[in-house]
């Protein structure tokens, strides 16, 4: 039989790498999350300057969205 020397220190082991795995995933998922948000409005706020400036709109240029530099 295998000895509990053994056993214990290998199950806290992959415990510790499975916790680290699921937190990871945790994290790059909020990330991506966030980043995909600040695309969106960095993709608006670019919309709006092209529109701005085809237009010749007088100065000065559309505000960034809120939030998008923070």
């Amino acid at each position: 039989m295998v000895d509990a020397v053994i056993v214990v220190p290998l199950l806290a082991f992959l415990g510790v790498v499975t916790v680290a795995l699921v937190t990871g995933g945790v994290t790059l998922g909020v990330q991506l999350t966030k980043w995909k948000s600040d695309n969106q409005r960095l993709w608006y706020w670019n919309r709006q300057l092209v529109d701005h400036i085809y237009r010749g709109s007088p100065p000065p240029p559309p505000a960034p969205p809120a939030g998008l530099f923070d």
